[in-house]
């Protein structure tokens, strides 16, 4: 699909409660890779989302991709508000997993309270960056057993003020500013990069925005996948008006130097 080899930075394994999901498994996520010629993708448990441990999601995943570890990068799921997540962080540093994933809307804790700050701490610590998608789907279309929530943008980028060490990753995110707002200064004042998949090249053009106020190194690529089918993340990047260097950043090279490539 493109001269350049894509790194997708937002992409799932496993079963989701509220609805079936279809190639949801390695050899098919991996058949979809070779099909849009992406190199690595960076997936997370969607299993572990719902399960009581998360960790368990972690485990499995990492077994199911274990044949394949040049092909994908783990996110580990993470609950800091269940008994024993220290010892599953160290297991899935141990492991190579490349980031610490969070839903603070999932499983009901403040993500500026102080169990959301240790864990912040502790992936800091473990050279890890810290992932918090905005969403996993659109609520306006949700089983009605599934979360009403979605992430608070501005409360990340407050938490992110107050651990400048850290390094985060908004997924599935929209920073829905228009140009010149003052929000898109306390953004640039701390340390997080954004996911495109939700985001759009024409209409409001938040892509385009997003990169005009906080760089093209800030954004990554990414399909959502198998929440999402993949090829409107390549119409995106193909349509959207950038010169094929900040293309290149945002479909490789800035995952590279996130994940420490």
């Amino acid at each position: 699909m493109t001269a350049v080899r894509p790194i997708d930075c937002n992409a799932f394994l496993g079963n989701w409660a509220f609805r079936r999901l279809r190639r949801n498994d390695a050899q098919e996520l991996l058949a979809m890779m070779d099909h849009f010629g992406i190199t690595q993708a960076c997936v997370a448990s969607a299993d572990a989302i719902l399960y009581r441990d998360c960790h368990a999601g972690n485990e499995e995943i990492f077994e199911e991709t274990r044949k394949h570890a040049d092909r994908f990068w783990l996110y580990a799921t993470l609950n800091p508000a269940y008994a024993g997540w220290e010892r599953d962080l160290a297991s899935c540093a141990e492991r190579g997993f490349k980031a610490v994933r969070l839903y603070p809307y999932y499983h009901e804790y403040a993500l500026d309270g102080a169990d959301a700050s240790r864990i912040i701490d502790a992936a800091t610590e473990a050279g890890l960056p810290v992932s918090i998608p905005g969403r996993v789907v659109d609520v306006r279309q949700r089983h009605w057993m599934d979360t009403k929530k979605n992430l608070d943008v501005d409360q990340l980028i407050r938490v992110a003020g107050d651990h400048p060490n850290a390094t985060f990753l908004l997924t599935e995110g929209l920073l829905n500013a228009p140009p010149g707002d003052d929000f898109w200064s306390k953004v640039r004042g701390v340390n997080v990069y954004v996911e495109m998949s939700r985001m759009t090249s024409v209409l409001a053009n938040s892509i385009g925005t997003t990169i005009d106020e906080l760089g093209a190194d800030r954004m990554l690529f990414g399909t959502g996948f198998p929440f999402k089918t993949p090829s409107p993340a390549f119409l995106k990047i193909q349509i959207l008006e950038a010169d094929a260097a900040v293309k290149q950043q945002i479909l490789s090279e800035n995952a590279k130097r996130l994940f420490g490539a």
